[in-house]
């Protein structure tokens, strides 16, 4: 993602270095039974953490940076004082850095307007997200984007995978003209369309996406906690996602479900297959169909082909496929419906809802289910005889039959 500047290296190392201070201290906190992420930004709890003795210097600085998110006048006040008597460079950076995060949402410590008149409040602007559609790897790009008084805004990108979890993130402040080029750059580069979303929704699917994710972690995404520290520390709410909302569920109408194989036409699906590993299986008594001895008829043929597919896909949704597809088709739907496509939204709805747990409907007498695994069976039987045709011609041995 574009930033601002581009960081050099001593840059990196400091805010590296701060991460890890950061998320120590909130370890330090929860060691010791206080978990700033369920910590509700009230007074209250502003006086719970001036009570407080701190089990490390880290977790001071964690404090520090949890107050600059609480935006209420107590947590400003909090700062003023803990900045007074504040001997840590490190722990004076912090409260800094938090009252003046405070102050551009308009919450001023109380010495810093003693005998001055307070700055105008510019009207708040709400946070807001982004979305992509999702590609056939299965890919979906989101975004937060929160703006700051200064001007600027704080963008939190991430590119997640309902399979595999949360692959890309990064996050950064652009001024406010450069977010449109930022857009409008993502379109021409990588051919996405991000269209806008509702943010506490996209912040949701980040952070799921980020605890769903392996140990095995890209240095982006082992960063995220601290990327999204910057929005807030608590764990995001379960906000349902707003397709629902917009289209009111497909409920008591078979259409777009028996209509759904149509939502391969979509362009965004174009790319869509069933997952290698989960088709490797089946790729087997699909040959035998083919390359049968015994002579059948082009019928014949095509419903044993067919009795092999709903048994593999029986199988293949049977498994962690069906929940992946159920996810992957709900952010689908929201992005067809945000995109002005409410017919190709309610299908895919409609086919979420079908695989959702309690469904009545078997997978494989789903449409939509039957095309995709057709399609992807299809293109695996061809790449499949292409590498045997390559195979044979590059082949040095003669085998029986052969000249």
């Amino acid at each position: 993602m574009t930033k601002q500047r581009k960081p050099d290296r001593g840059r990196g190392k400091k805010g590296s270095s701060r991460d890890s201070a950061l998320m120590k201290g909130t370890e330090d906190l929860s060691a010791s039974g206080l978990d700033l992420e369920s910590l509700e930004p009230t007074p209250e709890s502003v006086a719970r953490l001036a009570a407080l003795r701190p089990p490390s210097p880290e977790a001071e600085r964690a404090v520090a940076c949890w107050l600059g998110f609480a935006e209420i006048p107590e947590a400003a006040a909090l700062l003023a004082e803990m900045e007074s008597r504040a001997a840590d460079k490190d722990l004076r950076k912090e409260i800094r850095r938090s009252l003046f995060r405070l102050e551009q949402r308009g919450i001023a410590a109380p010495q810093r307007v003693a005998g001055a008149s307070p700055p105008p409040l510019l009207a708040k602007e709400e946070d807001r997200g982004y979305i992509s559609h999702v590609d056939g790897r299965g890919d979906l790009v989101v975004w937060y984007v929160r703006p700051e008084r200064s001007g600027d805004y704080y963008v939190l990108s991430g590119v997640l995978n309902h399979r595999r979890g949360l692959l890309e993130a990064d996050a950064g402040r652009v001024a406010r003209p450069a977010l449109r080029d930022l857009l409008e750059g993502t379109r021409r580069r990588y051919s996405i369309r991000m269209l806008p979303a509702d943010a506490a929704w996209c912040d949701r699917v980040l952070h799921e996406a980020y605890r769903q994710s392996d140990t095995k972690r890209s240095a982006g995404v082992s960063r995220f906690p601290s990327f999204r520290m910057e929005i807030s520390h608590r764990v995001p709410g379960m906000v349902p996602c707003p397709v629902h909302a917009l289209l009111g569920g497909t409920a008591g109408s078979r259409g777009p479900l028996e209509s759904s194989a149509r939502l391969l036409d979509e362009p965004e699906l174009s790319g869509w297959l069933l997952d290698t590993d989960w088709m490797a299986p089946h790729l087997e008594a699909l040959e035998e169909v083919s390359e049968s001895p015994l002579v059948l008829s082009r019928i014949q043929q095509d419903d044993r082909r067919e009795k092999v597919l709903r048994e593999a896909i029986s199988t293949i949704f049977g498994g962690e496929a069906r929940e992946i597809y159920r996810m992957r088709l709900e952010a689908t739907a929201y992005f067809l419906s945000l995109d002005g496509r409410e017919e190709a939204a309610r299908r895919a709805l409609a086919v979420h809802e079908a695989l959702s747990p309690g469904s009545a409907d078997p997978p494989e007498g789903l449409p939509f289910v039957a095309a995709l695994a057709a399609r992807s069976f299809g293109v695996a039987q061809e790449a499949r005889e292409a590498r045997a045709r390559e195979d044979k011609r590059t082949s040095l041995i003669l085998k029986p039959g052969e000249r």
